[in-house]
């Protein structure tokens, strides 16, 4: 039952019958105060069997839209995990190629969501510390991606999402924000070989190493919400928010 509904309407019934059941203890009259609030409890009861009819209805009316927007959440988090297995020089191999041979994308999308749990996030430390410059470029250039289309979808659905959707995907653009913290700040540091590192500043490698756990953590986190998101969306098709 919406708040609105429940404060200004169910809330006051509730108390008038319970007013009416303890008056009648001590006024009797003919039964008038248990008349009076077995009428309330009627009208409790006619609220919220209305207010079931009307759930139901709107649900089944946004039943297909509701089902279109979890198939775009899926794949917005389909293609974050995706940028960063490429990012990270993974191949397709990694898959479990029955699963993709299916041709059912839901398939082939929990696939790639238990890909990012099982792989991604276990060698996201190994993996970063490899990354040359032209690595760097393309991971960042795909968070960025992901993040724009985490963008697009709260711009145009956040007010029809449930409040946890809309947190998981906040959550998921401040992860892949905070992977791409160490180039937007050292650029010039990001990727380059320990070798052409000064020797005489040990303190630039330990900087250098500090950065890439620090992404590395970050790029964890994007991989479990994007494939969290992924999968909560096998539980719609009810994504609405209701209103206050």
């Amino acid at each position: 039952m919406k708040r609105r509904l429940l404060t200004r309407l169910a809330l006051p019934l509730l108390a008038a019958t319970a007013l009416s059941i303890v008056t009648s203890r001590y006024w009797p009259l003919d039964g008038f105060f248990v008349n009076l609030a077995a009428g309330f409890v009627g009208s409790l009861v006619t609220i919220f069997y209305v207010d079931l009819i009307l759930k139901q209805h709107e649900s089944d009316r946004w039943r297909a839209t509701d089902l279109r927007i979890a198939s775009l959440l899926r794949r917005v988090a389909t293609r974050a995990i995706t940028g960063i297995r490429t990012s990270l020089g993974y191949g397709t191999d990694i898959f479990d190629q029955h699963a993709f041979a299916s041709g059912n994308v839901a398939t082939m999308e929990a696939e790639v969501a238990r890909v990012a749990i099982a792989i991604l996030v276990p060698n996201a430390s190994a993996k970063i510390g490899i990354l040359d410059q032209s690595g760097w470029k393309t991971f960042m250039s795909n968070l960025r991606a992901s993040g724009a289309e985490c963008d697009v979808l709260l711009d145009r659905f956040g007010h029809h999402l449930q409040p946890e959707t809309v947190a998981t995907l906040l959550d998921l653009k401040s992860a892949i924000e905070s992977a791409q913290t160490y180039w937007r700040t050292f650029p010039d540091l990001a990727g380059v070989a320990p070798e052409l590192l000064s020797h005489s500043k040990p303190r630039i490698q330990d900087l250098q190493k500090a950065w890439n756990e620090i992404t590395a953590k970050s790029t964890r986190e994007a991989l479990q919400l994007a494939a969290q998101l992924s999968r909560s969306q096998d539980l719609a098709p009810s994504l609405r928010r209701d209103n206050d």
